[in-house]
């Protein structure tokens, strides 16, 4: 009996450790969305920052509303669209839900950090995803590294989906982050203990 209890208890442990590495997988891949709303000032402009510190310097039609939406993955939306000898990462995607004939132009202030850029060496090039040829192409950008920003301008409103690329740097940890990894590490700890404790105590409890 001591032995089936055993058994059941170890399953059950490793059902919680499989749903903590999903759950660590699926973060690493979308990290959420935010929406902003925008309203044009007599002038044609309007700045706005979103939860992300992303900001958005927007011209358009006087008197012109709409919001913006702004998507942050770690994972490549497009995996099959990677550009040779580059390796993309902080993804960002960006929807303007404006009138198109309100849109004149947006600047866009794109922060990062030191995380979202493991993986790649400087200099740093901002890649665009153009969905007519399945693939990334570079943009005319500014990376500030100090600040660690960089800047992108469109001129209409496309869903563009932005990356940083840069050339690949061979990872100690693979393919996850340092976060990444620190919360699987700590979910394997956890389940070892339960698994030890709940050995412990099937073993003295009577049959």
């Amino acid at each position: 009996m001591n032995n089936l209890k055993t058994k059941l208890f170890a399953i059950l442990s490793l059902l919680l450790l499989s749903l903590s590495i999903s759950s660590v997988v699926a973060q690493s891949q979308y990290d959420g969305a935010v929406t902003t709303n925008v309203a044009v000032s007599s002038d044609g402009t309007c700045t706005v920052v979103d939860g992300f510190g992303i900001t958005f310097n927007i011209i358009g039609a006087p008197g012109s509303s709409g919001t913006v939406t702004s998507e942050i993955r770690s994972a490549n939306p497009q995996p099959n669209a990677t550009p040779e000898g580059i390796t993309l990462t902080h993804f960002v995607v960006v929807t303007f839900n404006m009138n198109a004939a309100d849109f004149r132009q947006a600047q866009i202030v794109i922060p990062y950090t030191d995380s979202d850029v493991q993986g790649i060496q400087q200099p740093y090039t901002i890649y665009k995803y153009v969905p007519a040829t399945d693939s990334y192409t570079a943009l005319d950008s500014v990376v500030d590294t100090t600040a660690k920003t960089f800047i992108v301008t469109v001129n209409s409103i496309d869903d563009p989906l932005f990356a940083i690329g840069g050339a690949t740097v061979l990872s100690e940890t693979g393919g996850f982050s340092t976060t990444t990894w620190a919360v699987l590490a700590a979910s394997i700890v956890i389940i070892v203990m339960l698994v030890v404790v709940g050995v412990w105590y099937f073993k003295k409890s009577p049959a």
